[in-house]
């Protein structure tokens, strides 16, 4: 008989949480496991335990790789490395090797039913607490059903429908039987509208979910399981009217919560800019989900190394064949020898976006200038005066630039002046020759837009420099918190909503609310009239103002616009199978664990 290897693991994780003692030891407290969790303070303990593999595995102290499998394989993101030779990451942007041996999937699948089991105890222990009032026990309660909905509509979206627990497991399993994708929007549902019912509006405690997060993802659920009328992925499909009503319910829940932002303690910002501000980090007023890391080493499940998602989008990682000066290099120091210099920290240069990613943004959208960085900074001096750095033949090669500026002292930039920079305007090569610092025109990165080079933008949304931790900038992670959910989305799903219901004018409200505080001058001269909006609008949108943010793949299939988009946008993907690639492949070690691995593995792995 095999053993479920994941479902094993979080049965592991979870009694290592709700265990103090094993069983040869002396219990110092004298009561029971039982008795410990229906105690105030010990039912507070289930409901930490519920954001337990949030952190410690999917969203920023592990490897980071379900940004990938959330956002890659999509028209806007391409691999950074050439011919696909980066292992998993490159199979899972490519779809070129792709299946049940891709390992970076294996985070996601195993990090979200962890969470699964350890809310299913929660839930299961909430009718055995005394000591506290009912009401509190509910609105405990609420967010570990809130957090369960959110983990299964993840695993419903990517994996289809799988072994849907809504207990705990208690017991390894031999065989994971199917339930479909109907059950899991059923669970769903129901655990959001419980959530909605009986969460509180605030938190004491930051980080844990609030009412305003639960309207946001009922209404996101609505919207894409009314997409399951052609029943995909081991569902029944769903009649017209169903999906009607689903999306008259989500279309309810995000214009109760745009209209009720202030009394739910949300609010959109005015200043796309102030959106993802390191100054906001912390204390984000838009934000409606978020993931916390702690500065304080000892709060964080992993210690060390605790958030790194950023990493995979930033373009500097030391290798001279992309962003490199002999003038920069990875470091935490902000001056040095009396001058200002930024921080710079090493990244891996894992994914970019695509050309068509960053031609979305017009130039009066300054939703390019709040999301991306495409400036660096003098912050090693190569001159003996211990001021300046001196251009090398290398690096001007390395740029296409002539030599006459090698060790010329009219060339010299100052410590924390501007080395090197990507610009979306082509400049000439006279116009280039002309700059002391290093211009790249980002169209010569695209040049071949089915294998780009590594002179690409990168996005900062989740770069917060001054939360960066630890002493080596070669191995940096950072403390920042991330932004799972947010305001700017609700509106775009209320839109989403109001088109498919024939809404075109409320659609239009609502995605011009966002494009006029992107708009440089605030003057509605990006507001689009309701007749341009069409299904690529909407997807457009989308990638102009959540890129980045563990959405697109899941937006592209509610849509079922997988294949056309990255047909239209993303040339670098050539194996993309819609019959096959619209679920992810269940791990291999899961499937090598199960009595049951053809029935349990997705078609075409």
């Amino acid at each position: 008989m095999k053993i479920s290897k994941y479902i094993q693991i979080s049965l592991i994780c979870a009694m290592s949480l709700t265990c103090a003692c094993s069983l040869d030891e002396y219990n110092p407290s004298g009561i029971s496991t039982d008795q410990e969790w229906s105690t105030p303070s010990g039912f507070e303990k289930k409901i930490n335990d519920c954001y337990f593999d949030l952190i410690r595995i999917i969203y920023g102290q592990a490897e980071d790789t379900y940004l990938l499998v959330a956002e890659g394989g999509t028209d806007i993101w391409q691999d950074a490395v050439a011919g696909g030779a980066n292992g998993g990451w490159s199979q899972i942007i490519r779809y070129e090797g792709f299946g049940a041996t891709t390992g970076m999937l294996s985070e996601g699948y195993a990090g979200f039913y962890s969470v699964v089991n350890s809310c299913n105890a929660a839930i299961a222990y909430a009718s055995k607490v005394s000591g506290i009032s009912q009401d509190n026990i509910e609105a405990l309660v609420a967010e570990a059903h809130f957090i369960r909905a959110h983990a299964l509509f993840n695993i419903v979206e990517h994996w289809g429908g799988k072994y849907l627990p809504t207990t705990p497991t208690t017991a390894p399993l031999s065989s994971l039987p199917c339930s479909k994708v109907n059950e899991f929007y059923d669970i769903i549902l129901q655990d959001l509208e419980f959530a909605i019912e009986k969460l509180p509006v605030a938190q004491s405690v930051r980080g844990h979910v609030t009412r305003a997060a639960a309207y946001h993802l009922y209404a996101k659920a609505c919207l894409s399981y009314a997409s399951y009328t052609d029943g995909m992925g081991y569902s029944d499909a769903i009649t017209p009217s169903q999906s009607n009503e689903l999306i008259r319910k989500a279309q309810k829940a995000a214009d109760y919560l745009i209209d009720n932002a202030q009394s739910l303690g949300v609010k959109l910002y005015d200043n796309v800019l102030d959106v993802f501000a390191e100054k906001n980090n912390k204390m984000n007023d838009e934000a409606l989900f978020i993931v916390c890391h702690s500065s304080i080493t000892a709060y964080n499940p992993r210690g060390n190394y605790f958030n790194r998602v950023w990493k995979h989008t930033e373009a500097y990682s030391a290798n001279t064949s992309g962003i490199y000066l002999d003038g920069i290099v990875a470091s935490y120091a902000t001056e040095i020898n009396g001058f200002t210099v930024p921080k710079l920290a090493k990244g891996n240069c894992t994914m970019q976006p695509s050309k068509f990613m960053l031609d979305l943004y017009t130039d009066n959208d300054t939703r390019y200038e709040a999301f991306f960085k495409d400036t660096y900074y003098v912050n090693k001096p190569t001159e003996s005066d211990g001021f300046v750095y001196v251009w090398t033949k290398a690096d001007a090669d390395r740029f296409n630039l002539s030599d006459a500026r090698v060790g010329n002292p009219a060339y010299n930039i100052n410590l924390g002046d501007t080395a090197i920079y990507l610009s979306r305007k082509p400049f000439t090569q006279s116009e280039r020759e002309a700059c002391r610092y290093a211009v790249y025109n980002i169209d010569d990165n695209y040049a071949n837009p089915s294998e780009p080079l590594r002179f690409f933008p990168s996005l900062k949304k989740a770069d917060t420099p001054e939360l960066y931790a630890g002493s080596n900038a070669n191995k940096p992670y950072s403390s920042a918190d991330c932004i799972v959910y947010r305001l700017g989305e609700t509106y775009l799903l209320s839109a989403e909503a109001a088109w498919r219901l024939g809404d075109n004018q409320k659609a239009a409200v609502r995605i011009n609310e966002l494009r006029n505080r992107a708009c440089r001058n605030h003057d509605h001269s990006l507001d689009i009239p309701p007749g341009s909006i069409d299904v690529d609008f909407i997807l457009d949108e989308y990638a102009r103002e959540l890129i980045g943010e563990w959405t697109r793949w899941s937006t592209l299939k509610r849509f079922r616009a997988l294949e056309e988009r990255i047909a239209k946008a993303n040339p670098q993907i050539t194996a993309f199978n819609k019959d096959i690639h619209y679920l992810r492949p269940v791990p291999l070690a899961e499937i090598q664990s199960i009595d049951n691995p053809n029935e349990y593995q997705n078609p075409g792995y």
